[in-house]
Formats: C-alpha cells, sequence, structure tokens
C-alpha cells in the first residue's frame, strides 16, 4: 500500500506529460519570440523609431494646409475717428471670414522654407454704417533663410538615417537576448525535469534496496545499523522527490506565463542528445559585428551629435542674418469678382541682423566647452571600439570553452549513469558496501546537474554571439530583421 502511495504522483504526472507535446530548446525560443510579453515590448519600441523615421521623412515633403476663420462676429460700441478729429461712439456689427490654402516646402541644403499661398478676406459692416468689402490674394510666394546661421536640417539628415538603423539593429539584439532568457527558462525546466525524473528512480532504487536490505538483516547477512542506513537513504530520497516535483512545478508554471500560457499549461521538454557542431571564426565574428552591431553605430551618432552642437554653439556666437522676402498680387473690391479684377503687386522684404558684440568671452568659453565635450566622446568612443573588439574575443572564447566543456559533461554524465548501476547490480550481489552504492549515486546526480549546466551555458554563449554578429553560425547566415 505504501509504494502505491509513493508510485501515485509519478503516475500523475506521467499520464500528464503524455498528453503534453514535448517542446525542444528551438520550439521554446520560438514561441517566446512571437508570444511572450517581452516580443510584444521589443515591436512597440521598434514601431516607435519606425514612426519617429517616417515622420522625419516626410517632413521633407511639400505640405498643404488650410487655415481660416469661418466666420468671426463682432458686436460692440466702438470709437470712430471723425474727418474733424473728433471720435465718436458708434454701434458696429462685424461679420469677418478669412481663408487661406498654403504649400510649405523645408529647403534642407540652406536650412530655409519655401511657400505659396492663396487667400480671401470678407468683411460686412452694419450699424451706423453697412457695407461689404472683399480683399483677395490669388497668389503669393516667399521665402525665409537664416545666413550664416545653424542648419539643423543638415544635421538631422545625417543624425536621424543612424537613430533608425540602430533601432532597426538594437530590434535583433533584443530579439537574440529573448532567446538567452528563453535559453534560461528552458534549462530551468529542463533541470528541474530531470532532477524529479532522477529523484524518482532514486526513490524506486532505494525502496528496492531496502527491502532487500530487510531480507538480509532477517538473514543476519547485514548489521542493524545498515540497514538503518538504508532506511534512511529511502527517506531521503522521498523528500528529494517532493521537493523536485515542487521545483518543476514553479518552473513550468515561470515557463509557461513567459510563452504567453496560461499558468495551468502542462509543459513538458525534451532535451536534445546531439550537440550541433558549431564553429565560431573569432575573424568572422568580428567582421560581423563590426557590420551589423548597433552599438558602433551609436558610437558614431554620439560623435555627430557632439560635432552638431560644437556648430550649434559656434553659429549662436558669429553674425547671422535673417532674410524673408515675398511677393503676391492682391485686390480689394466690394464684390468677390470684382476682387480678382487688376490685381496689385505686394511685395515685402526683410532682413534681420544679429551681432554679439560684447560678450566677456561668455560665447568663447561655450565653444570650447563643446570642443571639449566633441574631444571626450570621440576618446570615449575610440576606447569603447576596442573594449569592443575584446568583447568578442571574450564570447568567442567562451562559446569554444563551453562547446568542450559539454562534450566532456555529456560523457561524464553517460560515465556516471553506467557506473551507478554497475554499482546497483554489485551491491544486489553483496559485493559492495552500501556507502559505495551511495557514492556513485551522489556522483550520478551531480553528473547530470553539470551536464545540463554545460548545455546551457552553451547556448547562452551561442546566443551572445549571435546578438553581437548578427550572424547565425549554425545556419551560416546574416540574421535580418523580419518585415
Amino acid at each position: 500500500m505504501k509504494k502505491l502511495l509513493l508510485l501515485f504522483p509519478c503516475l500523475f504526472y506521467l499520464f500528464n506529460s503524455t498528453a503534453q507535446e514535448k517542446l525542444s530548446l528551438k520550439e521554446v525560443i520560438s514561441q517566446a519570440q512571437v508570444n511572450s510579453i517581452v516580443s510584444k515590448q521589443i515591436e512597440n519600441r521598434f514601431q516607435n523609431a519606425y514612426w519617429r523615421n517616417f515622420a522625419f521623412k516626410r517632413q521633407f515633403l511639400p505640405s498643404l494646409s488650410f487655415n481660416g476663420t469661418i466666420p468671426e462676429i463682432q458686436r460692440s460700441i466702438s470709437s470712430v475717428t471723425q474727418n474733424d478729429g473728433t471720435e465718436i461712439f458708434v454701434d458696429r456689427n462685424v461679420i469677418s471670414n478669412r481663408a487661406n490654402l498654403s504649400v510649405n516646402q523645408i529647403v534642407p541644403f540652406t536650412g530655409g522654407s519655401f511657400f505659396a499661398r492663396t487667400g480671401m478676406e470678407n468683411i460686412q459692416l452694419s450699424g451706423q454704417t453697412n457695407s461689404t468689402t472683399y480683399l483677395s490674394r490669388p497668389i503669393e510666394i516667399g521665402y525665409s533663410q537664416n545666413v550664416f546661421g545653424f542648419n539643423r536640417f543638415k544635421w538631422d539628415r545625417k543624425i536621424e538615417p543612424m537613430v533608425f538603423s540602430e533601432a532597426s539593429l538594437l530590434k535583433i539584439e533584443q530579439i537574440e537576448a529573448l532567446s538567452i532568457e528563453a535559453v534560461n527558462r528552458y534549462f530551468d525546466l529542463l533541470r528541474d525535469q530531470l532532477s524529479m525524473e532522477n529523484a524518482k528512480k532514486n526513490l524506486l532504487n532505494n525502496d528496492t534496496i531496502y527491502k532487500v536490505g530487510k531480507g538480509r538483516y532477517s538473514y543476519g547477512k547485514i548489521s542493524e545499523n545498515e540497514l538503518l542506513q538504508l532506511e534512511l537513504s529511502l527517506l531521503n530520497s522521498d523528500i528529494s522527490f517532493e521537493q523536485q516535483q515542487l521545483n518543476f512545478e514553479l518552473s513550468r508554471q515561470k515557463l509557461a506565463t513567459f510563452l504567453g500560457y496560461s499558468s495551468l499549461e502542462r509543459i513538458d521538454l525534451e532535451m536534445d542528445t546531439i550537440i550541433p557542431n558549431i564553429n565560431v571564426n573569432l575573424i568572422e565574428a568580428l567582421n560581423y559585428a563590426t557590420q551589423y552591431n548597433s552599438a558602433l553605430i551609436n558610437q558614431k551618432r554620439q560623435v555627430t551629435q557632439a560635432e552638431m552642437d560644437v556648430a550649434q554653439v559656434k553659429s549662436d556666437n558669429r553674425i547671422s542674418f535673417n532674410v524673408s522676402a515675398s511677393f503676391g498680387l492682391s485686390q480689394t473690391a466690394p464684390t468677390l469678382n470684382e476682387s480678382y479684377q487688376n490685381p496689385r503687386n505686394q511685395e515685402f522684404v526683410s532682413m534681420g541682423v544679429n551681432i554679439p558684440i560684447v560678450q566677456w568671452g561668455l560665447g568663447k568659453g561655450r565653444v570650447k566647452q563643446a570642443e571639449a565635450n566633441a574631444d571626450l566622446v570621440r576618446s570615449t568612443v575610440e576606447q569603447g571600439q576596442i573594449d569592443f573588439e575584446q568583447d568578442i574575443y571574450e564570447k568567442v572564447a567562451r562559446f569554444n570553452l563551453n562547446k568542450k566543456q559539454l562534450q566532456v559533461s555529456k560523457r561524464a554524465n553517460e560515465v556516471a549513469e553506467k557506473r551507478f548501476e554497475v554499482t546497483k547490480q554489485r551491491y544486489l550481489l553483496g559485493k559492495i558496501l552500501i556507502t559505495d552504492l551511495q557514492i556513485a549515486q551522489q556522483e550520478k546526480d551531480r553528473a547530470l546537474i553539470s551536464y545540463i549546466g554545460s548545455y546551457r551555458s552553451y547556448w547562452q554563449s551561442y546566443y551572445n554571439i549571435r546578438a553581437t554578429t548578427h550572424y547565425d553560425f549554425e545556419k551560416n547566415t546574416v540574421i535580418k530583421l523580419e518585415q
């Protein structure tokens, strides 16, 4: 009866696990990239950068806009100046309408702005006098420009493409970082799953050995102390199995919710027995990382932004002219048709000047500060590039080491498993002591945990390299951003 009670949790787990499709590591990673909350956050951040780049490009296209007031009504008592210079108060009822249609175009090479517009205004006056007047502007064109001033459009055309390129590459790196998280969640559950299965085997083995021990004790072949030791091992394996069941359940819930499933979803994992033969060459890894890693784009952008700051400070501390000019046609008349007849010229020209005269070294100090900051950024970026290459070397070396350690730990696990079986059979034949069997069992358990840990480190280091190089060394292809 006691044996049935001990086996019931095992049978319950096995029944549920067979009802669930087994998931491999690649399937867990694939589902995490599609269904997890983190994957949605990655996509949301990229969409933010995408629409920022979209808006940036569209600002250089012509824009068409309409503005107007239809109508504006004003009823008041106002003072009116008479011909003799005196003023009187009169009732005034004014209805005015105005409408303008304009086309605007930024000129990025100069930093100026061009416009062309047409408009109409209408005033209806009632009260002491009644009148209706129309003002038409059939066409008006103009241009404004800050001469010698800071041209932000010029710098934005350099920086914004780098911002979007960085965001695109960063999305790939974040997806690979998500893959590393999926690797960790997968091996957390796999470790607990295999540990639970191993604890179940230990429980059954210890139960069998204890029963054999009781038989031997009844014939006086073993001492009471050894029988008590067998019973203690059975009790400890029972506790261990229950603990591993709890660990498995907690890890299963964490993986299920990470993949976007319900916490009640049954998940069973399978472990690949064949170690993939992935070769990573340092020169290739460094070459791909230099081409595709977002960190290098970020460094280039930092230098460009620092140079932009220097240019802006210098522009703010020298002579500049604001020039605006427009030409158009306009006419006023009591009727709408007449307001478009025989239009008259309308010109406007304005030039503003800004000349710093005495600043007591303020302008020079700001320029030197900006230049010093730009030099600091350049030196920081230079050091960052050195650290980047060192990081690539370390990741490649660690991967190759983990690959070798995985091969060794896999073989060690096979040897430890086989040694335990041999030791168990020898103990059942009465050729060795119980301590030898317990040592073999402990070594078997440690070898299993070490094997799982080596497998985890292998895939962690592999996806670390993928995230840095944007290259799939397993399929020998560059990782592209899916559209």
